[in-house]
């Protein structure tokens, strides 16, 4: 009885002692795979990283997923990883949120919404700002590359989506 207890005191100690790779070669603590990962910095640091956080947590809830929180100031291995992740774009901003699977990044503070969408997998637009930074989805065009691309779509449509078009144009003017 003795030696049992003994047993079970040196392993609880030996368990408190290995590092969390450690355990996951052992196979005592065992991480479930997430393709979902948060790059963040600690509570506290910026509210941008706090704000995302509780979106996060509450696109966890709703959607019934794990995201892996990596923080980069406290974890070498967090901190690599997310140089790695970041040489796609370039922008060395937190939080990030990346996707293994689907590859979609969120840089900064986003919405609920577009989170969800990351969760998911699906497919996120490129995120487009104009020059006043409020997302007037003008930026890089003018007005003449804009008709040119234009004209060069229109070659492409056939009859009935042409129509489609017409129609719809028409619709919105009236409307306005």
């Amino acid at each position: 009885m003795r030696s049992t207890t003994i047993y079970n005191t040196t392993l609880c100690l030996a368990v408190l002692f290995l590092s969390s790779a450690q355990a996951a070669i052992f196979g005592i603590f065992e991480k479930k795979y997430t393709p979902l990962i948060m790059f963040k910095v600690p509570k506290g640091t910026t509210e941008e990283n706090d704000a995302m956080e509780k979106v996060v947590k509450q696109v966890e809830k709703e959607l019934n997923v794990k995201v892996e929180r990596m923080d980069i100031l406290r974890d070498r291995f967090a901190r690599n990883l997310y140089e790695k992740v970041d040489e796609i774009e370039f922008k060395g901003k937190v939080p990030l949120l990346y996707h293994r699977e689907s590859r979609q990044s969120i840089y900064g503070l986003e919405t609920k919404a577009r989170v969800q969408a990351w969760a998911k997998g699906r497919w996120l637009s490129p995120k487009v700002t104009g020059t006043d930074g409020r997302g007037s989805g003008s930026e890089g065009f003018l007005a003449d590359e804009e008709d040119q691309a234009q004209g060069e779509f229109e070659e492409d449509l056939t009859e009935l989506q042409r129509a489609g078009k017409d129609a719809m144009l028409e619709r919105m003017e009236n409307e306005q």
